[in-house]
């Protein structure tokens, strides 16, 4: 069997490749995607600039149904 010892050498010899193995393949693949993360961050319009875009939408909207039935009221009077 294996003693306290050589199951503490086995413990620090996976720990070592482990932490080798999270440092060369893991760490990077997150910095790639907190780099495109932050990308996309940036890319984003503020909440703020969609609301004021959406209420303008809204409005012209509006208009253009007002004038849809002004235009059909129209060539039904003709």
């Amino acid at each position: 069997m294996l003693d306290e010892k050589d199951l503490q050498a086995i413990d620090s010899l996976i720990a070592s490749r482990l932490g080798a193995v999270v440092e060369a393949d893991i760490l990077p693949k997150f910095n790639l995607l907190a780099d495109g993360q932050k990308t996309l961050l940036e890319a984003l319009a503020p909440k703020s600039r969609v609301e004021a875009l959406e209420e303008e939408v809204d409005l012209l909207k509006a208009v253009v149904r007002s004038m849809s039935r002004e235009i059909e009221e129209l060539k039904q009077a003709m």
